[in-house]
């Protein structure tokens, strides 16, 4: 037994195929004929609906209900040659000719059947049985195909593209003698995109094979593996009822040690008659895959289905327009109304499809339409907002209405049912609960409660005499001349009714806006009452000062003071939202400020809390 490992390319001349390495010498016992393990030669697959290309899918199914059935005879050249060291030993297959019948059908517009029947009708090769190999057998049946078809999008319903998704099934049914059969099902899923653009059509599919794993070597090491592999095409085709022709690009990218391949493949197809069509196919292959030919022709013939529906070329009306071109394909009419004749169903003088009203007679300038007012207010239906009432012209020929008699209008009262106030709009105060908080603002409607709490009323989580929303220590017993907190944790801030009053001043540097640190455990509290307390949604930081200085500096002075305050208990946690500040400078003095004492007391800054009774005011 030799030690120089064969392999197979496509014949002299030629790029080199992949290195498939020499089983010629593996043993017999693999299949028939012998020195050949079982697998299927043949790549050739067909499109069967030929919609856009002979070969590659575009993503347009038949019309629902449309079928198409081709026969086509192939021949392949070299598509399985033996070498070793680079010297040609002799064809396994020199020649192949192969007969494919074809059929497709769509028994919905979506959904698209079809199926693949190749034989092997005539094969040879040379002698080789010198390295191993006996010659293959001459005819055979090859592996047949079923696919199933779903259309996605279609540009004959509007879509930008066609797109479809196909899963082809291969049976391993084939004969082995002739190299036409893999040892199991073999699966083949595709997505197919097209579109047409005028007297062209462009597509692309990918997709996958996915057959068993053949392993071509000897002397246990493998030199090449057929199986699983991505394939992947492109046509570019031309389009019309005369002859046509396209242009295939197929090549295929493999998942195991196989070679890939590449081939480009020219078609014309010519119409016969009405539903009839003669094809040719072929052109190069290149690569290093075994089942690549040095080159294939196809010819064949095809029925039905194909590029154009079956009308296209009728005109059963007989004015002349084309079917396929005729909007009223059963009516004769005028070419220049695309077959469809003149018609004036109300004998007014204005054609139907100009015609607003085609079964009245009517006016020119009303399109066509009468004049009508069916409530006789003088207001045509047309410009008539109440059509069947009789209405005011500067309303637009509606009724004054007042459904619930408090003198506004129903279109502007938003409670037109209910007698209200003009100021509410026409709707009546509501406070079901009778807590004197209207329901609008009341955030406990059903509720008596506190003008402070938005209506709600007060509780007293831990029962120290201290409601909730005026102890700073709402979980924890207390008292209530510490803010609710027990005696030990002494309190500087407490909640009063709309604000919160500190026990100390907060104090600033000297005319700066820079908290004092003797003023932070105080702000800290405050702080953590407002964490505490959130139905305290909205609080207005003051800052005043005295009147000594001047009045507009002093005002920038609380502001910026005010500002300072914000700013650290926004550190502290308190989200900027509750928060708002405002100076007042010197205009809002709480006593004289002709004495020292009373100008202290003015230097301040004030916690006002924003309730629903603020807010009113």
């Amino acid at each position: 037994m030799s030690h120089t490992r064969p392999s197979f390319r496509r014949g002299a001349g030629y790029v080199r195929l992949s290195t498939v390495a020499a089983f010629l010498l593996a043993s017999t016992a693999l299949a028939q004929p012998s020195g050949l393990p079982g697998f299927e030669l043949e790549r050739l697959e067909l499109n069967p609906n030929g919609r856009g290309s002979l070969l590659i899918g575009t993503g347009e199914l038949l019309p629902k209900g449309g079928f198409r059935l081709s026969l086509a005879g192939q021949y392949e050249n070299d598509p399985l040659v033996m070498y070793r060291d680079g010297n040609r030993l002799g064809s396994v297959v020199s020649d192949r000719v192969t007969a494919h019948l074809l059929a497709a059908w769509a028994p919905m517009h979506w959904l698209e059947l079809g199926v693949q029947l190749p034989v092997v009708a005539w094969q040879r090769g040379d002698d080789l049985s010198a390295q191993g190999v006996t010659a293959p057998g001459r005819t055979g049946l090859s592996t047949p195909s079923a696919h199933v078809r779903l259309g996605l999008l279609a540009q004959r319903r509007e879509a930008p593209v066609d797109l479809a998704l196909e899963l082809g099934v291969g049976l391993p049914v084939g004969s082995v003698d002739t190299l036409s059969r893999d040892s199991i099902v073999r699966l083949a899923p595709k997505v197919m995109l097209g579109r047409s653009f005028g007297a062209l059509r462009a597509g692309v599919e990918a997709g996958a094979l996915v057959r068993p794993a053949v392993v071509l070597g000897d002397e246990g090491e493998v030199q090449d593996e057929l199986g699983n592999e991505v394939r992947l095409g492109a046509v570019l085709a031309t389009t019309g009822d005369g002859l046509r022709g396209e242009l295939n690009v197929r090549g295929t990218v493999p998942l195991t040690r196989e070679s890939s391949s590449l081939e480009v493949l020219a078609g014309l197809r010519l119409p016969l008659g009405e539903s009839v069509e003669a094809y040719a196919l072929g052109g190069p292959g290149f690569g290093d895959a075994p089942g690549t030919p040095t080159f294939r022709l196809l010819l064949g013939v095809a029925v039905g289905g194909g590029e154009r529906a079956d009308a296209s070329r009728r005109d059963d009306d007989g004015d002349g327009v084309r079917n396929a071109d005729d909007a009223c394909p059963t009516e004769a009419g005028l070419a220049e109304r695309q077959g469809c004749p003149v018609r004036d169903s109300d004998n007014d003088g204005i054609e139907d499809a100009a015609d607003k009203c085609p079964t009245e007679a009517g006016l020119t300038e009303r399109q066509g339409c009468p004049v009508r007012d069916s409530d006789k207010d003088g207001i045509e239906d047309a410009a008539d907002k109440c059509p069947t009432e009789a209405g005011l012209t500067e309303r637009q020929g509606c009724p004054v209405r007042d459904s619930d008699k408090d003198g506004i209008e129903d279109a502007a009262d938003k409670c037109p049912t209910e007698a209200g106030l003009t100021e509410r709009q026409g709707c009546p105060v509501r406070d079901s609960d009778k807590d004197g908080i209207e329901d609008a603002a009341d955030r406990c409607p059903t509720e008596a409660g506190l003008v402070e709490l938005r209506g709600c009323p007060a509780k007293d989580t831990d029962a120290d005499s201290v409601a909730d929303h005026l102890d700073n220590c709402p979980a924890d017993k207390g008292v209530d001349t510490n803010a609710g907190c027990p005696v030990q944790q002494k309190q500087l801030v407490a909640i009063q009714t709309g604000k919160l009053e500190i026990k100390e001043s907060v104090f600033f540097a000297t005319g700066k806006a820079v908290i004092q640190p003797r003023s932070f455990k105080m702000l800290d509290q405050v702080a953590k009452v407002l964490q505490q307390h959130p139905e305290v949604d909205q609080m207005v930081i003051e800052g005043h000062t005295d009147n000594r200085g001047n009045a507009e500096a002093n005002r920038k002075l609380s502001l910026a003071r005010a500002e300072a305050v914000k700013g650290y208990l926004v550190r502290k946690g308190v989200e900027p939202s509750r928060l708002e500040a405002k100076g007042f400078g010197p205009d809002r003095p709480i006593v004289s400020n002709k004495t020292e004492k009373g100008r202290a007391a003015n230097r301040r800054v004030e916690f006002i809390i924003v309730t629903a009774e603020r807010e009113l005011k």
